[in-house]
């Protein structure tokens, strides 16, 4: 296991922080794990966000994978596992559908939605209304601790939470993408995994009829911030999907 990696990638407004409760699992289980952060956000706050950039950001990660566990050298088995979160996700379908060498599997968590110009502006307006709540714009609203614990908000704004102007650059890009047409130029596993409330998997059928090697796996448990509020479960179903990711074929598959 310790010649496979894993990239993470976070969503709006947040950083590679919101992967604090994962990470631990992840190199317990002989993952080394890279967590980049997006334009605009985390140690990149004050650039502008742009889809270049941002796909950049997830491609050089997998590149870093991959020299971390030496699958660049032509040789070595392509191990590095792409899990994107929300925007983090519907990013990493775009950056897949590049088709980066290193490139093992990808995971798609509460990202399964095609944003229209209208939808993605539309949902920027309700992601910027939430600083207008009582300590919402420094993230101290009791909103966040009811939606994802204590730890799970100490986490999601450990690496500090992106100003409200991030969120609408952000979702006209996705936008600006096909990612069913992304999903069927993938060439990997692709899993999409969500939590059975999450409010993001509007288009999920039609997201995995678009792979060539992909398959949906609703939990019986989570909202859209699954990986937050309830850590432990989430972990060991993701260690499970890469895992699954990982194993060669059998007959007949």
């Amino acid at each position: 296991m310790s010649s496979e990696a894993v990239v993470l990638v976070h969503g709006t407004r947040t950083s590679h922080s919101q992967w604090d409760r994962q990470m631990p699992a992840l190199r317990a289980a002989g993952y080394t794990v890279v967590a980049p952060d997006l334009p605009g956000h985390g140690t990149r706050r004050g650039e502008p966000f742009t889809l270049d950039a941002a796909i950049t950001a997830i491609t050089d990660a997998i590149a870093l994978g991959a020299t971390l566990t030496g699958s660049d050298d032509g040789a070595a088995e392509c191990r590095v596992h792409l899990v994107g979160s929300s925007l983090g996700g519907m990013l990493a379908i775009h950056a897949a559908a590049a088709r980066p060498a290193a490139l093992a599997s990808l995971t798609v968590c509460g990202g399964t939605v095609q944003p229209t110009p209208r939808t993605a502006r539309l949902y920027g307006r309700l992601l910027e209304l939430v600083d207008s709540l009582p300590g919402g714009a420094d993230g101290s609203s009791r909103l966040f601790e009811l939606l994802l614990g204590p730890d799970g908000t100490r986490a999601y704004l450990r690496g500090g939470r992106a100003p409200a102007e991030v969120a609408m650059p952000s979702f006209d890009a996705v936008a600006s993408l096909d990612l069913r047409a992304d999903l069927a130029r993938i060439e990997v596993a692709v899993t999409f995994l969500h939590g059975r409330f999450d409010q993001m998997r509007v288009h999920e059928r039609s997201f995995v009829a678009s792979t060539r090697k992909g398959r949906l796996v609703v939990l019986p448990y989570g909202t859209h911030m699954v990986n937050l509020n309830m850590p432990e479960r989430f972990n060991a179903d993701l260690l499970r999907v890469l895992a699954r990711a990982s194993a060669p074929p059998t007959l007949g598959s």
